[in-house]
């Protein structure tokens, strides 16, 4: 059985190639490359320099560095033409997408329009086949492709993102509280979210024969966190995931998470990140507080067990230095020996749980 497991971050695409028929997972073939908004931001950047209108086509993929580029290309005196699904990247609601001077179209390319095109593609199968085929790896055995990507969700008019992201990740959990609760088949995905939509479509264009899972890329961390051999017998586990936009917490207890809280990690010192931390395993941070202070916000399905008695705190994220400078005990996650293949190893583990 092999699963290709891509973690697509603000930074860097994690990228793993799950044999089961190898004995030493460390034996298997993985990557860490700069994310596809990344690679696209840098595009954006040479038009930019060079004069030149763009007309914007294909998936939607993160936003991140590429939406604050086309941002920067507008204010240069510059056209941003995109198509409605490629504009799902820059925001989840197209009117404020207009409002930011970029014109929406339907398929078509405007008339006589002599810009650059850009094509957007997140998932990127195709090359890392070409890649991998150098080395002797074949894609066409491969039976599952698992993706995980952040998706806000396209929102109702009136309604804060925040809210609505944190409201759904807690509808999931109180239907089934197990982390791999996050994950959705290929035929599953909820209409309101187009990203993850947009990677099963691009993972089917590429793989046609293979299953597809996508998965929330702070969640499939959470998950990643729990294989680590260090992790695997603690009980009660406080989860952290910091990531570059989101730092997610979960109490996870008898293997079912209890408690998710979900802030802007731009917003978090060592100090702030801390006392946070040890409120909500204590049982005395509220929602209202985390939301007002620009967070996600925060929820109990289960009472918290409170700070001491949480075993371990395991922590992941290009930006888990930052509890580094805290007082808290705490375990960097290896999964596989490699902090860079959290996500990929949770994505790996989701698969399996959902799908065999």
């Amino acid at each position: 059985m092999k699963i290709l497991a891509i973690d697509i971050g603000a930074g860097t695409e994690d990228l793993l190639l799950y044999n089961s028929v190898l004995e030493n997972i460390e034996n298997c073939i993985k990557m860490v490359l700069p994310s596809p908004s990344q690679v696209f931001a840098a595009k954006v950047r040479t038009a930019t320099c060079q004069g030149n209108d763009l007309f914007v086509k294909g998936d939607t993929i993160g936003g991140g560095a590429f939406s604050h580029t086309l941002k920067k290309h507008v204010e240069a005196g510059l056209r941003v033409i995109m198509t409605e699904n490629a504009a799902y990247t820059v925001r989840n609601n197209l009117s404020q997408v207009k409002e930011l001077g970029i014109e929406i179209v339907q398929d078509s390319e405007p008339e006589n329009f002599e810009g650059e095109t850009i094509v957007l593609e997140e998932v990127n199968i195709g090359k890392l086949r070409g890649l991998l085929k150098f080395f002797g790896e074949p894609f066409s055995d491969i039976d599952f492709v698992a993706v995980a990507v952040q998706d806000h969700g396209v929102f109702p008019e009136g309604t804060s993102n925040r809210r609505f992201r944190i409201n759904k990740i807690r509808e999931l959990l109180e239907k089934n509280p197990k982390p791999e609760a996050f994950a959705f088949r290929e035929n599953e995905i909820p209409p309101y979210y187009p990203r993850m939509k947009s990677a099963v479509q691009a993972s089917k264009r590429q793989l046609p024969n293979a299953q597809v899972v996508v998965m929330d890329t702070s969640p499939d961390a959470i998950l990643g966190c729990l294989m680590d051999p260090e992790v695997e017998k603690a009980d009660p586990i406080l989860a952290v995931n910091v990531g570059n936009g989101h730092t997610m917490a979960a109490i996870i207890s008898g293997g079912e998470v209890t408690a998710v809280l979900e802030h802007h990690t731009r917003l978090l010192n060592p100090e702030k990140m801390e006392r946070l931390l040890r409120d909500f395993a204590d049982g005395k941070l509220c929602d209202e507080e985390v939301f007002e202070d620009n967070g996600h916000g925060m929820f109990y399905l289960k009472k918290p067990p409170g700070f001491p008695k949480i075993e371990k705190v395991v922590v992941t994220g290009p930006n888990r230095k930052i509890l580094a400078k805290t007082n808290l005990q705490i375990h960097f996650a290896t999964p596989a020996g490699d902090v860079m293949m959290t996500g990929p190893i949770g994505l790996v583990e989701a698969t399996k749980r959902i799908l065999l």
